[in-house]
């Protein structure tokens, strides 16, 4: 099953009703985490995992996506045992290995870095005129048990006009030569300089 980015869909979450206003008749307690989200033979959104491989049927199959992949995304929700009603799926972007190509990675404004299962998720701010930008990560070097990878974001002559909220995923198993238990050293370029997070690899 391949992978792919999932462009944003939301589901009105508002009803009416002509008995009060409370505004627990209008709106679900909808939860909201990143998760795997998987399409079937005819391009229906039919089931979502999420981190902590939790996986619910889809009781609103949303349709018009491609076949079979996996994309994903940050997920609202409504839990009802094994189901879930799908109200929103922001796409995130799941990043791959860019080692290979020759350029420094660009400054960006980071929100938010977490490890969520299996995953390294980031809340990213990238300054943007609506441009095409490339994400990807970058191994530099292990020491001492610990592997050093920086998020590769280009810029790529996208003008610094308006803030964007991005997200994005690490799987830490495609990190495939890092043992479990070893740490990972996440390296961000900001506009105040390098940042750093560190994880053990579950």
């Amino acid at each position: 099953m391949k992978f792919k980015y999932l462009l944003l869909f939301a589901v009105c979450l508002a009803s009416c009703s002509s008995d009060d206003d409370d505004a627990s008749d209008f709106y679900p307690n909808v939860i909201t985490e990143f998760a795997m989200i998987r399409t079937d033979d005819a391009g229906r959104m039919t089931a979502f995992t999420t981190d902590d491989n939790r996986t619910y049927t889809i009781a609103n199959p949303q349709e018009g996506y491609d076949k079979n992949v996996r994309y994903r995304a940050v997920c609202g929700y409504v839990p009802d045992g094994q189901t879930a009603t799908l109200y929103n799926a922001t796409g995130a972007y799941l990043l791959r290995d860019s080692t290979e190509l020759a350029y420094e990675p660009d400054a960006i404004k980071v929100t938010s870095v977490w490890l969520s299962g299996r995953f390294i998720n980031m809340q990213l701010s990238p300054l943007t005129q609506g441009g095409t930008q490339y994400w990807g990560y970058r191994c530099d070097s292990v020491r001492s048990r610990t592997t050093h990878i920086s998020l590769h974001h280009r810029q790529n002559g996208d003008p610094l006009s308006y803030t964007q909220t991005v997200y994005a995923s690490l799987h830490v198993d495609s990190l495939k030569t890092v043992p479990s238990g070893d740490s990972i050293a996440l390296h961000i370029a900001t506009f105040k300089g390098d940042r750093v997070w560190a994880f053990k690899k579950p």
